[in-house]
Formats: C-alpha cells, sequence, structure tokens
C-alpha cells in the first residue's frame, strides 16, 4: 500500500513540475504533453512486465496505477495547451460601424 502511494506522489510532483514549467506557454505544453503520451504506450507494457516479474500482482497494480496517473496527466495538458493557445478572431463590421456594406 504504501508503494503505490509513494508512485501517486512521484506522478503528482512531475506532474506539478511540469505545469510550473509550461506557465504561459500553451505550445511547450501540448509538445510536453504529447511527448508523455508517446513515451508512456511505448514504454507501457515493459513497465508492467518488469513490475510483474520483480513484485508480482501488487507490482503490476502499482504500474497500472502509475500509468493511469502519467496517461489522464498527459491528456489533461494536451487539453490545456489547446485551449490555451491564442485563435485569430475575425472582427464582424456591422452596419453601425460600416455604413458602405448596404
Amino acid at each position: 500500500m504504501w508503494m503505490m502511494i509513494a508512485a501517486l506522489g512521484f506522478v503528482a510532483c512531475v506532474w506539478i513540475a511540469f505545469g510550473w514549467f509550461t506557465i504561459g506557454n500553451a505550445g511547450r505544453r501540448v509538445r510536453g504533453g504529447l511527448f508523455s503520451l508517446s513515451m508512456t504506450c511505448l514504454f507501457a507494457p515493459l513497465f508492467l512486465v518488469k513490475l510483474g516479474e520483480q513484485y508480482g500482482f501488487i507490482g503490476v497494480q502499482i504500474g497500472l496505477t502509475v500509468l493511469f496517473g502519467l496517461l489522464a496527466g498527459a491528456f489533461f495538458f494536451v487539453a490545456l495547451g489547446w485551449t490555451g493557445r491564442p485563435t485569430k478572431v475575425r472582427k464582424i463590421r456591422t452596419l453601425s460601424e460600416d455604413p458602405d456594406l448596404f
């Protein structure tokens, strides 16, 4: 039980540090989130197999908990980065501003 709490604490510290590093930079947040997603998906099977060999079923439970935390944080930062990007807004001219439109 204490290993799972320690693993989740480690994941939380990583995401807090990453969030602090990317304050005000939506592009860096998206790139970091996508990098984290790709690395997690690439190395997750190896990570789970090694934990299962070393610690048995408890190791697999801890590994799945950590992977869920990593994936959830990565999706969160990608979504947060996409919503924080500046968008190009077109100004709509109205008749009160430009009477030549009629």
